[in-house]
């Protein structure tokens, strides 16, 4: 069975930076068929049109505070397809193409580093993350499974996360 890595930050603040993590980050493996990251990523696709009505400028520029994450086909790796890394600094081009900035240090993407433009799909979009005014984050449903289970220490949740990962006033 195939896996795919999902990158998590070490403090999940560094989500809401808008310039690239700068340490690597955690790596943790979902078989491809793990029912809640699947879940997971089926709510977060679900939402995405909604967050990008409300992340993206008129000109298609992401706000500071949003991110993506983005599943990548590895180059390096006979243990995965696809590695799912969190991108920053997004934007929505008039064909509908996106580029952004690997905020995340990957794993198994060949060259590619931290800090460098990447060229992708909405289709490839497995997550969306908005920092809150409250600080708190919206979104996130991958990190949502992760947290349940351990991922991010002992943090209690209403520290790290809104409750509704979606805000109320866009509904």
């Amino acid at each position: 069975m195939r896996l795919k890595r999902l990158l998590i930050p070490a403090v999940i603040a560094a989500l809401a930076l808008t310039a690239p993590a700068v340490a690597q980050d955690p790596v943790i493996d979902y078989a491809t068929d793990d029912p809640q990251m699947n879940t997971a990523i089926a709510e977060a696709q679900a939402t995405l049109p909604l967050f990008l009505a409300h992340a993206l400028d008129a000109q298609g520029k992401g706000s500071d505070v949003a991110l993506v994450k983005v599943g990548f086909p590895t180059v390096d790796s006979s243990e995965m397809d696809v590695e799912h890394i969190w991108v920053s600094l997004f934007a929505r081009h008039e064909d509908g193409s996106f580029t952004g900035m690997l905020a995340n240090e990957p794993v198994a993407l060949g060259d590619l580093r931290a800090g460098d433009e990447v060229a992708f799909t909405q289709a490839m979009i497995s997550d969306w993350h908005m920092t809150a005014p409250s600080g708190l984050f919206w979104g996130s449903y991958t990190s949502r499974v992760m947290y349940e289970q351990g991922a991010f220490g002992d943090t209690p949740f209403d520290q790290l996360f809104e409750a509704d990962p979606v805000p109320a006033g866009w509904k």
